[in-house]
């Protein structure tokens, strides 16, 4: 499996496909909510004594609406979606109405012509999505997107605003939208008979719609409880009727309900692409590993020397420390090859690496350069004393017998050149004067005393 392929599968709400229960179930609901619209209907005029609980469900449908939207709201972002953008600011506008509706208003009349701007605006995000959402190309460019967003939300921001000065001010008296307890006047029907029609083509549109997204099916569940909403309210005709608690029970049941749909989907997507990169981390990791690591013998490669060397002389020259930079070259390699060939000369490699290793202390480096050559860099001492103690422990490490996993006993031991700081300031300098260093000790072999040769820098002459 690809990373991109990863990456894609499900990865936003915009795109993931809906499973056949999860078809099925939203499916079923819809049609219940139809047949309850069915049911009720013939009782829907029948008084019910007066209760809070279309206050109480206010509160819960507003708090489902604001949350559904901030989810909503942070994946249009995310994806630079018109058709998602608009459907975040209906639920985010529709909640803070309905919050108004509890908080700023005290009088029926006024309640009941805040629930119809609570339903306009609904209805007006339901039919945007809808419509922006059917064709698969988008129809404006994304690169304006942002300006969409900031004019979306300044528009939506002054409605508000003026909303809510009106509903603290009252400057003024909307026309009468219920007499007495019955709310079946013109004003109350034309508002529900324009908003009736609107969502009616929405939902059409959206059981059309060849894309059947989380998103598109869970949006026709909540138009399907908007129109019965809106249906049993009408028929209610009057205040604290079975209509018109039915349609807030039917309304705050599918608020509630996309919202826990759209909080599960968020969340499993979250946790999917927490996982792809995880997975793409340690993907990473490896290929790194495999980067900056020799493949014989697992020890850092030159490049990973490089790296290290640039960062140990700023750490040196910050420190004010001395540094050692080591190039090691077997001398009876070659032998050993043409003795045993090539594939002992490796197990030979692979043993000497994991000896060395095993006995390099805190700020000891090792690395291979290729073929028998190797660097060890060391910090941490200040005399030279020290640092000839160091050399005889690799020098006596290197020179032991090794007993290979083909039951061969092989003896080799080791030339090394050195290059100090700051007696010499650059990488490749340190590099240039050790491996230097290296050959006049392979060239001493006869006559040495010691594997290990130091570059010393002549002090220049005026």
């Amino acid at each position: 499996m690809t990373n991109s392929s990863l990456l894609a599968t499900n990865s936003n709400l915009l795109d993931a496909r809906p499973s056949t229960v999860e078809t099925r179930t939203s499916r079923s609901i819809t049609i219940l909510l139809f047949l309850c619209c069915v049911v009720v209907a013939p009782f829907s005029q029948i008084q019910w004594p007066v209760s809070n609980v279309i206050f109480s469900m206010a509160g819960i449908s507003a708090f489902a609406q604001i949350t559904t939207g901030v989810l909503l709201l942070t994946q249009a972002m995310i994806l630079r979606n018109d058709a998602v953008f608009a459907l975040s600011l209906g639920y985010l506008a529709g909640g803070l109405v309905v919050t108004f509706n509890i908080l700023l208003v005290h009088d029926i009349d006024t309640q009941l012509w805040v629930f119809r701007i609570w339903h306009a605006i609904f209805v007006v995000s339901i039919l945007a999505y809808t419509l922006l959402s059917f064709k698969l190309e988008a129809p404006f460019a994304r690169k304006h997107f942002l300006t969409r967003v900031r004019y979306g939300i300044g528009i939506i921001t002054g409605v508000l605003a003026l909303l809510a000065f009106y509903l603290i001010d009252h400057p003024f008296d909307l026309p009468p939208i219920i007499f007495k307890t019955d709310y079946t006047t013109a004003p109350s029907l034309w508002a529900n008979g324009i908003q009736l029609l609107l969502l009616s083509v929405a939902w059409v549109i959206l059981v059309k719609n060849p894309r059947k997204t989380v998103l598109t099916i869970w949006t026709t569940v909540v138009a399907s409880a908007v129109l019965v909403d809106i249906i049993l309210f009408v028929l209610g005709g009057k205040l604290f009727t079975v209509g018109l608690y039915i349609s807030k029970l039917n309304n705050l049941v599918a608020v509630t309900l996309i919202f826990g749909v759209i909080f599960y989907h968020y969340v499993r997507i979250q946790r999917e692409m927490l996982r792809n990169r995880v997975w793409l981390l340690r993907a990473n990791r490896r290929l790194n590993r495999r980067a900056l690591s020799d493949s014989l013998t697992n020890l850092p490669n030159r490049a990973a020397l490089e790296t290290y060397l640039e960062f140990t002389l700023t750490r040196a020259q910050r420190n004010q420390s001395r540094l050692a930079v080591c190039v090691i070259d077997l001398d009876e390699f070659k032998p050993v090859n043409d003795r045993y060939g090539h594939e002992t000369g490796d197990l030979l490699l692979h043993a000497l690496s994991k000896r060395l290793s095993g006995v390099l202390r805190q700020d000891e480096f090792l690395a291979r350069l290729g073929g028998d050559e190797f660097v060890l860099i060391i910090e941490g001492f200040q005399e030279i004393s020290t640092l000839n103690i160091i050399m005889a422990r690799i020098s006596n490490e290197i020179a032991q017998p090794f007993t290979l996993d083909n039951d061969i006993t092989v003896q080799v031991h080791a030339s090394i050149g050195i290059a100090l700081y700051p007696e010499i300031s650059k990488a490749d300098e340190l590099m240039r004067m050790a491996d230097r260093a290296l050959y006049r000790a392979k060239n001493e072999k006869a006559s040495r005393t010691q594997s290990w040769r130091l570059h010393l820098v002549e002090p220049q002459t005026s």
